[in-house]
């Protein structure tokens, strides 16, 4: 093999105690399980770890294992745009399909009629030129598509030449210790310089295209977002700097012109969320996920009873529907409990602040219970995560489609409760509780909030909240890893003080944490869909925060990207085509804002206290009518689809039709060919033909 042709997979397996004078061997089910990767045609090579304790197993994809097997599955890829045009041109008369020529219209879309077209593969002869490929790649299995597909003959089933292996199970059980793709040294630096080079690179410009091939779309698609979400906050940004400084110089937290910022950012919520769904539908056109459907399989920790199948009769795992309705009402009374203990420490924090209030510390009482309120928040969240994880482990879902929506349900309205409980208390509750009366008896005008403007401690509990959010947040992504890392090197120093003195790239890479897939993608949006709810809730209160937000998400991209590329393994490429259930929870959050913001400026500013009760309900109605209607309105003017890509998807089917799958035309279609010398019969005759007489006209 050339050495320019790395390995795509590193599996790490368990080996049998060594006796005395003799290397370790594999266990059994090691070996058992190498034999099924070498007759599937994988290009193995096995060497032991450092100390012996483990065999890393290299494995690289043979070139024709792999057309077969995406052939076999129809494995879409891209088609060249270029030989598109020529095939549809030139027809086919043998089918017979007639030349055609798309018409390109730059008015109605600006994608070329065979750009972004994908099919599924072929290896004949006939069609795989088709498929595009790379500069100087001789086949259309360039790095990022050889690995899906690598991954895929493992798992895949044999009679289509895979190794029908489910690697999850076996790590559940110990026969495999690790199985990861392995870093491609040339193309991560490819992307290191693209990516991590300029550390001043906007949001907008990170090289989604790059990230995409080498993480896989569903990470690629959480970067876009971040990106267009991070991009779409600098103009509130700006403002809310701005505000900000109008506020302070006024010292009036209910400055007249902060309900105009309210209906900004709401409107802002909505137009930044509509912009992204087209976002989306160009990306995942663009990605070949347009009509992407992952094949969806049974968790291998799913449990249950095996039977036939009642619908065609095949083995499969069966769990009684009653037992799992149990199961998801015994999770939903768990959260409930817990949501409800959440709401008591809220409750207890703000006793401690009216019993502060009359101490010494008194002025500092509202920052001190907001620290408390901001620790509590971090501490509930952070035990949450585990319980969530048993909860959901608990229920027993079959798919891993169903365990990360049901994971995301749990873990946001937790969050929610955990999160806004204390803002909600504050903004709508608080101003309307008695008054506390002090120590001889008479009343104080603070009010249930400590301030006579009930902004200003919704401010200082968002400074302190939001604040220890991204320190800790910061920390966790920024400083942890670094810290890990250094004694990580410290180690990998220790290692090669050993006997064999050189620690290979497969083991070193097994001994860098795991990025868990599903978990992690779960964490980064969680992160962003609660930030989102503190930008949209209650901004008016510090419309600095904006700014906050802004810079944080900057970092936030470039300690990802950081923590991908050096402090973790490879993660397993995934396909997406949209954000999944977080679209749904983005848009409950802009609905929940219009409303938010609709009662701060009514119930929580000083600018309407003036008005009657009725006055300011009419306000608070028209208000959310308002936007709700602009946002109908522009929910109308900006289509989820865009017209380009629902044309583009219709090319792609007929495309599909002519070039790959040689629909023959239709009659209709049919044109044909004659000699132009030849003088055609056009005779117009007198009768009808005798096979047209019929009855009495016989």
């Amino acid at each position: 093999m050339s050495v320019s042709q790395p390995y795509d997979l590193c599996v790490v397996l368990p080996t049998e105690p060594s006796v005395e004078g003799k290397d370790p061997q594999l266990k059994e089910k090691g070996a058992k399980l190498v034999e099924q990767l070498v007759n599937a045609s994988f290009i193995i090579y096995m060497h032991y770890s450092d100390d012996k304790d483990e065999v890393i197993v290299l494995i690289r994809g043979e070139e024709q294992q792999m057309r077969t097997f995406a052939d076999a599955i129809d494995m879409p890829m891209l088609l060249d745009k270029n030989i598109l045009e020529e095939r549809a041109k030139a027809g086919d008369p043998s089918v017979p399909i007639a030349p055609f020529d798309i018409l390109h219209l730059p008015e109605v879309t600006a994608l070329t009629p065979y750009e972004s077209i994908w099919g599924a593969y072929s290896q004949s002869p006939e069609d795989e030129p088709i498929f595009w490929r790379p500069h100087g790649y001789q086949t259309p299995f360039r790095e990022s598509v050889r690995l899906k597909v690598c991954l895929a003959i493992v798992s895949g089933p044999k009679r289509f030449g895979g190794c029908d292996i489910s690697m999850r199970k076996k790590m559940k059980n110990k026969e495999v210790l690790g199985f990861f793709p392995l870093h491609n040294m040339k193309k991560r630096h490819e992307l290191n310089q693209a990516w991590l080079g300029n550390k001043w690179q906007l949001p907008q410009h990170q090289p989604f295209d790059l990230i995409k091939n080498y993480f896989g779309e569903k990470i690629g698609l959480y970067f876009k977002f971040l990106g267009h979400y991070t991009n779409w906050l600098l103009l509130p940004a700006l403002i809310g700097l701005v505000l900000q400084l109008i506020v302070v110089v006024s010292g009036n937290f209910s400055h007249p012109t902060v309900p105009f910022f309210s209906f900004f950012i709401a409107l802002w919520a909505v137009l930044m969320l509509e912009f992204w769904k087209r976002k989306e539908q160009f990306t995942s056109l663009a990605w070949g996920m347009a009509n992407f459907e992952a094949t969806e399989t049974e968790r291998p920790e799913y449990i249950g009873e095996e039977q036939n199948s009642y619908i065609d009769g095949s083995k499969m795992i069966f769990f009684s529907p009653a037992k799992a309705a149990a199961r998801k009402d015994t999770a939903v009374g768990l959260i409930s409990l817990f949501s409800l203990l959440v709401l008591a420490c809220v409750a207890a924090v703000f006793v401690i602040r009216a019993v502060l209030y009359r101490t010494a510390v008194g002025s500092y009482s509202s920052f001190v219970a907001s620290l408390i309120n901001s620790f509590t928040i971090t501490v509930f969240n952070f035990l949450y995560s585990i319980i969530s994880t048993k909860l959901t482990d608990f229920e027993n879902c079959r798919t891993d489609t169903l365990y990360e929506d049901s994971m995301i349900t749990k873990l946001f309205m937790f969050q929610f409760v955990n999160s806004y409980s204390s803002f909600f208390y504050l903004a709508f509750v608080a101003p309307y509780r008695p008054t506390p009366s002090d120590d001889d008896g008479q009343e104080n005008n603070v009010g249930e909030c400590g301030y006579d403007d009930c902004m200003i401690p919704l401010a200082i509990n968002l400074a302190t909240v939001y604040g220890m959010r991204l320190t800790i947040g910061n920390f966790m992504e920024v400083c942890l890893p670094m810290i890990l890392k250094h004694f990580a090197d410290k180690k990998e120093d220790e290692d090669r003080t050993s006997e064999s003195g050189i620690i290979s790239t497969g083991e070193r890479e097994y001994r860098m944490p795991v990025y868990d897939q599903m978990k992690g993608s779960i964490d980064d949006y969680s992160e962003l869909a609660i930030q989102f709810g503190y930008m949209t809730f209650f901004l008016a209160a510090l419309p600095v925060s904006a700014m906050f937000a802004f810079l944080n998400n900057f970092v936030e991209i470039r300690s990802d990207a950081y923590k991908l590329m050096k402090n973790h393994q490879r993660p397993r490429p995934a396909g997406a085509q949209d954000i999944g259930s977080w679209g749904a929870i983005f848009s409950v959050v802009t609905t929940i804002c219009v409303v938010t913001n609709a009662g701060l400026i009514v119930f929580t500013m000083e600018v309407l206290k003036m008005y009657s009760d009725m006055t300011r309900m009419w306000v608070f109605m028209g208000f959310q009518w308002a936007l709700f209607s602009l946002q109908y309105i522009i929910d109308a003017m900006v289509p989820d689809e865009p017209l380009e890509v629902g044309i583009q998807k219709e090319r792609t089917n007929f495309l599909n039709d002519k070039i790959l799958r040689r629909a023959k035309d239709d009659d209709d279609d049919v044109v044909v060919n004659y000699d132009e010398g030849e003088k055609l019969d056009l005779q117009i005759c007198a009768e009808q033909p005798e096979c047209m007489i019929y009855g009495d006209e016989l």
